[in-house]
């Protein structure tokens, strides 16, 4: 049901969208430097996505959906749709900044289950939310978002920052 919900809001987006981005991924910093495999996280994860908001007028909220396809932390292709609710506020002419918390669901190997190796893992569905920010400077952005980490049952996620990059057209 979370699937169709997210779907439903991303059709809506489509529709209403005033402000079209290109996204190209950066790199992420993990709040654990080694995986539990005992080798290093990818952190530089290359990729690109496109973002379109409902952005109209700032201090106002605003609607926000990205598809992006990357290589993850464990350098496997992930794809990911998210929705998130935004307010975007001006600090100088060309100069501003949003908050917002991004719902996700992405589509990855599930190496970040206990117990599953490289060579063991499928492609399976995760779903979560991370609170975002974004600094604007004219058509670019430098964005942000934090996924925490998680353990319960056989999920056993490492926290992260990611930083990804935005061209408004």
């Amino acid at each position: 049901m979370p699937y169709v919900f997210m779907l439903l809001i991303f059709l809506t987006s489509i529709v209403s969208a005033n402000e079209n981005r290109l996204l190209i991924s950066g790199f992420t910093k993990h709040e654990q430097s080694t995986r539990p495999d005992g080798y290093s996280y990818n952190e530089f994860n290359y990729g690109l996505g496109y973002e379109f908001t409902t952005f109209k007028e700032y201090d106002e909220l605003y609607l926000g959906t990205n598809i992006t396809a990357l290589k993850d932390s464990f350098d496997e292709w992930q794809y990911t749709l998210s929705v998130s609710p935004n307010i975007r506020y001006k600090l100088s002419k060309d100069l501003a900044i949003s908050i917002g918390v991004a719902s996700f669901v992405m589509l990855k190997k599930d190496n970040y289950k206990k117990g599953v190796s490289p060579e063991e893992a499928q492609y399976d569905f995760l779903v979560g939310a991370a609170p975002l920010s974004s600094l604007y400077y004219k058509d670019f952005s430098a964005n942000f978002a934090y996924v925490p980490s998680v353990s319960f049952g056989d999920l056993n996620a490492v926290g992260f920052l990611i930083v990804y990059f935005g061209w408004t057209f």
